[in-house]
């Protein structure tokens, strides 16, 4: 078998060396012979060759994530489009049918909409909360179904399950968004997806100083999406591959403390939603979360990002938005720092109001990603925010 050309699972050893990994720069490496020159040129042979094909930093990541999701590898990438765009275009060719969630991130939307379609894949929406409405759109062939859970950013939770089950019954392979509940608290493998992608920018990066993407699964999946990368260069650099790799070893600790502070937080606002300043608080490890049931089933946690929706719309959510000091004005989350957006302006602002509201957003819904900064802290400036 021909050894692929991205990070596998690799068995542990006892630490030896140096043991923060090195950081090799170099876009080219020295080699011994004609015949390497041709492994390496047939896609036969990994390690130190050109950096657009791959490197040494950029493997080691990848391992990690492959060992975090059990999967058999795992491919990185620039960013977290570049890794799903990879994900969908490696997998679809002109005629195809993609099934695409109403409710996912909305540069995934976008790129769909925009971008496949110009290439004369056919693109179909669906809601991965409709069952039902799945069934009956798989009807038609579609090659790829692809949605996400938790749902950024009502946080409503999909049945993972189920819908891999309706795909596979009708011969669709699935694309999964995991960056909203990425392991330790999600492993959707496991729940039968067959492939995920992550914007590592998120928590496998945790300090706000990273864009990188990753997708992880089969080996007969990865092997077009590792191709596909080759061709269109989006390949994650050494730099920030180090950075994950610095980042990795404390992702389970920030995971649980983030996901603790945001549980307190919801359970603690829910005073506000008696007091008339909230109309709507999303979380699902609250039980009266519409999904509350399913997201005990496949989750080990509520997540670390907590929705509110905001009485007065979007004028109401903005100026919530402006008056607090203490939690960051800024897209993103995952981060050690809290971070507040909203959604309307950032991540789905590509979409038309129109499309927002099918997929559940509310005008004035603003979204807040927790940090580290302590429960106390992050309350008091909710708090005074949103009763001024």
């Amino acid at each position: 078998m021909t050894e692929p050309l991205y990070g596998t699972p690799h068995p542990h050893g006892p630490l030896l060396g140096p043991l923060s990994p090195p950081l090799l720069r170099s876009t080219t490496a020295g080699q011994p012979d004609a015949e390497a020159l041709r492994a390496f040129g047939a896609g036969e042979r990994s390690g130190e060759f050109y950096q657009r094909l791959g490197h040494g930093n950029g493997r080691a990541f990848e391992s990690l994530v492959a060992e975090l999701e059990g999967a058999d590898g795992a491919v990185a990438f620039a960013s977290g489009m570049a890794a799903m765009s990879a994900a969908l275009a490696a997998h679809l060719r002109a005629g195809d049918r993609v099934l695409l969630a109403e409710e996912i991130y909305g540069g995934t939307s976008a790129f769909a909409l925009h971008d496949l379609v110009r290439f004369g894949v056919t693109v179909d929406r669906f809601s991965a909360l409709d069952l039902g409405g799945l069934r009956a759109a798989l009807q038609q062939p579609a090659r790829l179904v692809v949605f996400e859970s938790p749902i950024n950013p009502t946080l409503r939770v999909v049945d993972v399950r189920a819908v891999v089950a309706l795909a596979r019954a009708a011969g669709a392979r699935t694309v999964f968004d995991g960056t909203f509940a990425p392991p330790p608290i999600q492993r959707a493998l496991d729940l039968g997806v067959d492939l995920v992608v992550h914007s590592a920018t998120k928590f496998f990066g945790g300090h706000s100083d990273v864009l990188a993407g990753v997708v992880a699964g089969r080996h007969e999946l990865l092997g077009p999406i590792e191709a596909y990368r080759r061709r269109s260069g989006a390949v994650l650099a050494p730099d920030p591959a180090w950075l994950l790799l610095r980042s990795w070893p404390t992702l389970a600790l920030r995971v649980q403390a983030q996901q603790a502070a945001a549980l307190a937080i919801a359970q603690e606002l829910h005073h506000d939603l008696r007091a008339g300043s909230l109309q709507q608080i999303s979380y699902p490890w609250l039980v009266d979360h519409p999904d509350h049931a399913l997201a005990r089933a496949q989750m080990q946690g509520g997540g670390c990002v907590v929705s509110l929706t905001l009485p007065g719309g979007l004028p109401g959510a903005r100026a919530v938005f402006d008056r607090l000091q203490r939690i960051a004005r800024a897209p993103s989350h995952g981060g050690v720092e809290s971070l507040a957006t909203l959604p309307a302006f950032t991540t789905h602002a590509a979409l038309s109001p129109a499309q927002r509201q099918r997929a559940g957003i509310a005008d004035g819904l603003l979204r807040v990603s927790v940090g580290l900064e302590g429960v106390e802290v992050l309350l008091a400036d909710l708090r005074a925010a949103l009763r001024r």
